[in-house]
């Protein structure tokens, strides 16, 4: 597969390398573990992905302590509804917690079709991992 960088992020394209193409055939995006993200960032890759229509993996591993509220509500909500078939969604070691969680929850339960969940090495509370059950009660997550 080509790879491409579209704003800072590692694109996975099966059928080229114009921007148009990653867009509208990506399948596959990995945030690079060392991107040091800010709100302005955030929005513009949530834009990115809102355009996106073959989107099945997002990796988002290891931005370790950036995620505020604002900047998943910048990444995952902003420009939604968002049209894709994700099936991986990977969201480990970053540090945030239930306030955090609660934020990107409808986001979640969108995803019907989603397969695998990553939330490992984040800092989710009981109450969260309450929250995130009851929402994930209408997806068929195969791992978690």
């Amino acid at each position: 597969a080509d790879r491409m960088k579209l704003f800072g992020i590692t694109c996975y394209d099966e059928n080229g390398s114009k921007i148009d193409d990653i867009i509208n055939s990506a399948t596959k995006i990995k945030f690079p573990h060392a991107l040091h993200l800010n709100l302005d960032k955030c929005r513009e890759i949530g834009l990115v992905l809102s355009r996106c229509k073959m989107l099945q993996e997002l990796c988002l591993n290891g931005n370790r302590g950036s995620f505020r509220e604002d900047m998943l509500v910048a990444l995952f909500l902003e420009e939604g509804p968002y049209n894709f078939p994700l099936k991986s969604l990977d969201l480990g070691n970053n540090q945030f917690g239930t306030r955090e969680l609660t934020t990107i929850l409808p986001f979640l339960k969108s995803w019907e079709e989603l397969d695998y969940l990553s939330l490992d090495g984040n800092c989710i509370d009981n109450e969260g991992a309450q929250l995130l059950a009851e929402t994930l009660d209408t997806v068929r997550i195969r791992r978690l």
